[in-house]
């Protein structure tokens, strides 16, 4: 088994948190509810980023025709940004376990491809055993 060093766990947590990082661009759930709030989730596997917020001109407290062309709370700052820590910590692992297994499985496969070179190159004779052999069915043939 591949015991992990310091320094590949310091690695593959900052690339985890990279690739959790980069993983909020994907959106993974919308939802609109009729009272006129929007919510996303962003993140993958797990999102952790949630932005919800009123859908502009679907204000429930006037009617439609109350608003104007440009009406204000569309405007007006109407989102809310939450974050769910233990779903990005989860992600985190997530993709440093990708990582793990993907740096274990390459040891696998390079030991795997020296044991099977080790073992051709101990099938095959030598040159010096090969030219022992010419000599003595030179010899043996002259006598």
């Amino acid at each position: 088994m591949l015991r992990p060093r310091l320094r590949y766990l310091i690695l593959f947590f900052s690339l985890g948190l990279v690739a959790s990082y980069v993983s909020v661009n994907v959106l993974t759930s919308y939802s609109y509810l009729p009272s006129g709030t929007a919510t996303t989730n962003y993140g993958f596997p797990l999102p952790w980023e949630t932005v919800s917020g009123t859908v502009c001109g679907q204000s429930p407290s006037q009617p439609h025709e109350a608003y104007s062309v440009l009406n204000g709370p569309c405007l007006s700052s109407c989102c809310v940004t939450t974050y769910n820590f233990a779903f990005l910590l989860f992600d985190m692992l997530f993709y440093t376990g990708i990582g793990y297994l993907s740096l274990l499985s390459y040891h696998r496969l390079l030991r795997g491809i020296d044991r099977r070179a080790s073992e051709l190159v101990g099938n095959q004779p030598s040159e010096s055993d090969e030219s022992t052999n010419k000599e003595d069915n030179g010899q043996n043939r002259e006598s």
